[in-house]
């Protein structure tokens, strides 16, 4: 690759890792490694190690931030539910879509031929891509970094997606005729953000209490306990 595109290629990727993790870039081949896919020229031809390892240790770093977040921001959550939430949080689909909105193809060093990149690409990307941000800066900054990334994209409102547990509720409280109220307890500052924790009565018995950043949200969040007491699963 010549130098002036090699020089511009690095440029960006400084100011990729700058604009989407907050981070300044202090040691830049991390990079360049978490961008290289199995399949680029550079890999084959001059033997480069490709993303892989990157890949590997990125995953373990993702899992403890999220991890770490959830047991901070469910403290009524029990083991089952944030186990679920998490799997969602870093599944391949999850990761697949932050690759996307962020737009991590336009930088991957990857044969892809003539078609689009696959998604799968663009996941693995994001996992190494944190593997390096955490060789490069360590864990605080990471954690900072993927949280603010994660916050960005609307991830609370993303846990929620699969099952709207207030409607649930209500619907199962309709049919056998026992009043569903949610009432908040109080408001918060968790980490300086503010929070609400909710609670949820059914048939004047109390059934969840959660917290989130909107009353919306919690609300949502109180629901899922209750919905967990109710049918046992999501």
């Amino acid at each position: 690759m010549p130098f002036g595109i090699r020089s511009t290629r690095e440029a960006r990727i400084k100011r990729f890792i700058r604009r989407h993790f907050g981070v300044r870039v202090s040691r830049l081949e991390p990079y360049l490694e978490a961008f290289r896919h199995s399949s680029s020229v550079t890999c084959q031809k001059d033997g480069l190690p490709s993303n892989e390892r990157l890949e590997f240790l990125g995953d373990s770093v993702l899992d403890m931030i999220v991890v770490d977040m959830l047991f901070r921001q469910f403290p009524s959550g029990d083991e089952g539910e944030m186990t679920r939430m998490k799997a969602r949080l870093v599944s391949r689909e999850a990761l697949n879509y932050l690759g996307e909105e962020i737009g991590v193809e336009h930088l991957l060093d990857a044969q892809t031929g003539k078609g689009p990149v696959h998604p799968t690409l663009r996941g693995n990307a994001m996992e190494a891509i944190v593997g390096a941000v955490f060789l490069d800066r360590g864990y605080r900054r990471t954690q900072k970094g993927v949280l603010k990334l994660l916050k960005r994209f609307d991830v609370e409102k993303r846990l929620q997606a699969t099952v709207d547990f207030k409607s649930k509720l209500h619907e199962w409280g309709q049919k056998r005729k026992r009043k569903v109220q949610f009432e908040v307890l109080r408001e918060f500052k968790r980490d300086g953000e503010h929070r609400y924790e909710m609670q949820v009565k059914v048939g004047g018995k109390v059934m969840g209490t959660s917290d989130g950043p909107s009353k919306k949200s919690a609300e949502q969040a109180a629901a899922r306990v209750a919905c967990r007491h109710i049918f046992g699963n999501d």
